[in-house]
């Protein structure tokens, strides 16, 4: 427990000298000394150089601790039907390799599980470690998620994903734990992390690309609904008829809504010149009227779905990421305009700065929470007493 304590003060600091550590934890010299002696020798803490500003220049640099973040590693894995990012971190958070891979077609779980081994490889490769290097997994996947079992309950837009145990499945080529989550709520917790959404405690990210996607945190705390599917606002009716799950597995919002619809719409308006959705959002961001006007439509089409969430949730701000951000701040003026005339009370709206990113360093924070947990414990846990 000593250790473990001495180990939170070290990573708390980022350097400490043993006289900080005393400070920070109560405990005796002699107690701190014989810990950071333990975490040495389990290679947790190393010795560096410093500094030391209370030191003539010509003084010699003080002897400091540091928590040796690159001791293990941990992985964070967005997997989509169109796209595979793998993030590998080290124990502070930081990202020191990255893989992305375009998804080919895959008509089984097994054909897109191979694909997200071999970016896996990829990514470790770069840093390089072996898996026996991993920590943590932390994955990010479409649908409706049961986090307890890391099992994939509903994954309408990827073919072959949903009623699979994922987890168990990735454990086979891994000895540590292995974490899944929806997506959208990875990528909000990499909002509060290191994006956006800073302090905001009562939020919701919109992740708006080929797919609608919803998070939402209430008072802090993430909110996954009683069955794991809150925030699927892709799957909202707009019409008096239900639709229902479309014949490429989007619901009928993100049908109405998503970037394939947009790159439609201004096609039908003349553009004749944009390859493909990211291009039509580009010329919006640059004042394309054909463009602009493709837009608008979607954040009042948008609007109309999101506006009862909204007012049911009263979040202080509404974060938009996803690929829609490439059109900059035409989404965020469409959006208060549309949203503005359907709502009482009109939250904060702010682009993500996370971009393709956002799931992979959430996944990463998922798989970080996991590790730290289970190495604190390695030193919390009293040993058992031995009685004669």
């Amino acid at each position: 427990m000593n250790c473990a304590a001495v180990l939170s003060a070290i990573r708390a600091a980022g350097t400490a000298r043993v006289t900080e550590l005393v400070q920070a934890t109560s405990l005796s010299r002699p107690t701190v000394t014989a810990a950071v002696s333990t975490l040495m020798a389990d290679g947790w803490v190393e010795e560096t150089e410093a500094p030391d500003l209370d030191l003539p220049r010509m003084g010699r640099p003080a002897r400091v601790l540091r928590f040796r973040a690159d001791a293990w590693h941990v992985l964070g894995i967005d997997v989509g039907p169109h796209k595979i990012y793998c993030a590998v971190a080290d124990l502070s958070g930081r990202v020191v390799a990255h893989a992305r891979r375009d998804v080919t077609a895959a008509s089984t779980h097994a054909e897109l599980l191979d694909q997200v081994e071999a970016t896996m490889r990829t990514a470790l490769d770069q840093v390089p470690i072996t898996a026996a290097d991993v920590a943590a997994v932390g994955i990010g996947t479409p649908g409706i998620v049961d986090d307890r079992r890391g099992a994939v309950v509903q994954a309408p837009s990827v073919p072959g994903w949903s009623s699979l145990e994922l987890a168990s499945l990735f454990r086979r080529g891994l000895d540590c734990p292995v974490r899944v989550e929806n997506d959208v709520n990875l990528a909000v917790m990499a909002e509060r992390w290191n994006g956006t959404a800073g302090d905001a405690e009562n939020l919701i990210l919109v992740q708006w690309g080929a797919r609608i996607g919803a998070a939402v945190l209430v008072d802090g705390q993430l909110h996954r609904g009683a069955h794991g599917a809150a925030g699927e606002i892709g799957f909202l009716e707009l019409e008096e008829e239900p639709q229902g799950v479309q014949a490429d597995g989007l619901g009928p919002l993100e049908s109405a809504v998503g970037t394939a619809w947009i790159l439609r719409r201004a096609r039908s308006l003349g553009d004749d010149e944009s390859s493909d959705a990211a291009a039509v959002l580009a010329a919006a961001a640059g004042g394309d009227p054909r463009a602009l006007q493709a837009v608008d439509e979607a954040c009042a089409r948008l609007a109309r779905g999101l506006a009862s969430f909204v007012s049911a949730i009263d979040p202080e701000l509404v974060v938009i990421g996803g690929s829609i951000t490439l059109a900059g701040d035409v989404i965020l003026a469409g959006l208060r305009r549309h949203l503005g005339s359907r709502t009482l009370v009109e939250p904060r709206l702010e682009l993500s700065r996370l971009g393709d990113d956002a799931v992979a360093l959430g996944a990463v924070r998922l798989a970080l929470a996991d590790a730290e947990r289970r190495l604190l414990d390695v030193y919390a846990t009293p040993l058992p007493v031995e009685h004669p």
